[in-house]
């Protein structure tokens, strides 16, 4: 399976587990509350292959699952380099939110970023997506908890929303209603088998 770190859908980085959100519209209440989380996950791979040229790196999980993990070129330079071999602890966050979208306001513009150390003695890196999208809500569900909507692609969607506040935040929204979503991926991993030269 071939993933791709902060892709234009939600992104899922499987190893030792996969992270499933939800592709579009969730959030908490109209009014600026915390995002909620939605995937919190360890994990441990080796490190099978790396590509450095075009950014690949395939590792392995310990239930023996590979897994291709493409990482853009401006994210990858700030980060440690990994080679064959590396065994690597992972952590995995997702958090998702939404607000209503003021009438005239701009677009939300998504964002990414990355930043290497190390900690203690091993090479530390971590990786942050902010996937921000405005959505068209179409259909609501609230006795379901379900909503219908567009996404910034032309393509209906239709999502269960699982988590309370999220439930609530569904009851404030009417058919018509423009909505900006918020995804945020974080992934922070150690080298845990090769120590600094």
């Amino acid at each position: 399976m071939n993933k791709k770190l902060f892709a234009s859908r939600p992104v899922a980085w499987a190893l030792a587990a996969t992270i499933e959100g939800v592709a579009g519209l969730c959030g908490t209440s109209a009014m600026a509350q915390a995002p909620v989380i939605v995937g919190n996950q360890l994990g441990v791979a080796t490190v099978e292959s790396v590509d450095h040229d075009a950014g690949m790196i395939l590792l392995r999980d310990r239930a023996g699952n590979l897994d291709t993990v493409r990482v853009d070129p401006d994210i990858r330079a700030k980060l440690p380099v990994l080679h064959a071999g590396d065994k690597i602890g992972l952590r995995i966050v997702r958090t998702i939110d939404a607000t209503i979208a003021a009438p005239g306001s701009p677009m939300p513009e998504s964002t990414e970023n990355a930043a290497g150390t190390r900690t203690g003695q091993h090479p530390h890196g971590m990786m942050v997506s902010f996937k921000r999208e405005r959505v068209k809500v179409t259909g609501l569900d609230t006795t379901r908890n379900q909503v219908t909507f567009v996404d910034p692609d032309d393509i209906t969607r239709v999502v269960l929303v699982r988590q309370k506040p999220m439930q609530e935040f569904l009851k404030t929204l009417k058919v018509g209603d423009e909505v900006d979503t918020t995804v945020m991926d974080a992934v922070s991993f150690s080298v845990l088998s090769r120590l600094p030269a």
